[in-house]
């Protein structure tokens, strides 16, 4: 029972020191320009936050810009987590009857408003042009074919620091995956992603800062296990193709 104890009061003593450190952060507007603003961007890009996102609507309402759509957004995600994972409906009975439930409230409205002579409600033609389809199919292309590429490179081993990157980054979701349900995780996806832009977009100097020096940490590392243990796996020799005349 004291080691439960201890590890809480470690736990809660950690939470306490993150967040007085947290608070002590200057913001970036006001960061020591000698030591935060000289670093490069993340990801060396010297762009917003908002081009980061892709502009347009989306990159509004991540960063609260359309607050909202960005609260509607946050409260309806909230919502269908709670009913498909804590009150347990399924997802086909749940928009089963949120389909039935909107139908019949057209059907009624339209009935009525004949009725009394009122306009009907407005509904919307939905179509989809074939420009649209065209392009959405075009731009999905290129994508697929670069993701293509990659794992190309990847298996023939073209790219090994891209190599251990990918693993990482799959042993990362599959470690976080195995810890909540696809529900929980998804749900968990759009709080980070309604919340981690507004921060960097605050705090963007001092984050660059200290991701240059965790990088510089990382690359050093990579480099000493580079030099004992990658530089010596043994690797096949790369056939080039025959250029067909």
């Amino acid at each position: 029972m004291s080691e439960h104890a201890d590890v809480s009061a470690m736990a809660a003593n950690a939470m306490h020191s993150v967040l007085n450190s947290f608070s002590k952060v200057p913001a970036s507007a006001t960061a020591p320009s000698e030591r935060y603003a000289t670093a490069p961007r993340f990801y060396g890009r010297e762009k917003s936050v908002h081009e980061l996102l892709g502009g347009g609507r989306i990159a509004d309402v991540l960063l609260w810009r359309e607050r909202k759509f960005a609260i509607s957004l946050l409260a309806g995600s909230t919502l269908l987590w709670y009913l498909l994972e804590h009150l347990k409906y399924s997802l086909v009975s749940l928009v089963s009857n949120a389909l039935l439930l909107f139908i019949g409230a057209l059907f009624l409205w339209t009935n009525v408003a004949s009725v009394l002579n009122r306009p009907g409600p407005p509904v919307p033609e939905f179509h989809l042009s074939e420009d649209f389809v065209l392009s959405t199919a075009s731009r999905l292309r290129v994508q697929l074919n670069h993701y293509l590429d990659v794992v190309q490179d990847i298996a023939v081993g073209k790219d090994f620091k891209l190599f251990i990157k990918v693993v990482g980054a799959l042993w990362l979701v599959a470690t976080v995956g195995s810890w909540f349900h696809f529900l929980t995780l998804m749900w968990i996806v759009i709080v980070v992603s309604h919340t981690l832009p507004v921060i960097y977009e605050q705090y963007k100097d001092v984050i660059d800062h200290y991701v240059k020096v965790a990088g510089d940490e990382v690359h050093k590392q990579y480099k000493t296990i580079h030099a004992a243990v990658l530089s010596k796996i043994p690797r096949a020799p790369v056939v080039k193709e025959k250029k067909v005349m």
